[in-house]
């Protein structure tokens, strides 16, 4: 579990450097991944380790990258599909490429259930439950003006 969550905390660590860059930018483009997470790690005590855990996290070959992996992908998944739902039905052509990129069978029955789910559902559950008012908290007698 926490290599998987190193893999999950660095995994984009060269952006830093070299950006998160597009689809069409990368068609175009080299990155120097490699270069720029040395450049980053060489100076730490434990640079050895953060290069180690993204090198093996880019290999994909561990069960681990492939959890660290499949995590990324849902998260994007995930925000795609509150664009779906705001009404930006471009983003629903990326979902479909992005659930084609799962690999773990866990993640695949995430990504379907999330695409089948309104997301605004993941925030209120029931949207007429006194909590969304009142949040538990006992009311305050303090009075709020305009100005403070």
């Amino acid at each position: 579990m926490l290599k998987v969550l190193k893999m999950c905390l660095l995994h984009d660590l060269a952006e830093g450097r070299i950006s998160d860059l597009n689809y069409v930018h990368q068609m175009y483009v080299h990155k120097f991944e490699e270069k720029a997470v040395h450049d980053l790690a060489e100076p730490l005590p434990f640079g050895a380790d953060i290069k180690a855990i993204i090198e093996e996290y880019e290999k994909r070959k561990s069960p681990e990258s492939m959890i660290a992996k499949d995590a990324d992908n849902l998260e994007w998944i995930l925000s795609l599909k509150e664009q779906v739902d705001i009404g930006n039905r471009r983003a629903e052509d990326w979902i479909v490429s992005a659930v084609k990129r799962l690999k773990t069978p866990h993640a695949k029955k995430l990504a379907q259930k999330i695409v089948r789910t309104d997301s605004n559902s993941w925030w209120f559950g029931d949207r007429n439950d006194e909590w969304w008012v009142s949040r538990n908290k006992k009311k305050s007698n303090i009075r709020w003006n305009k100005n403070g």
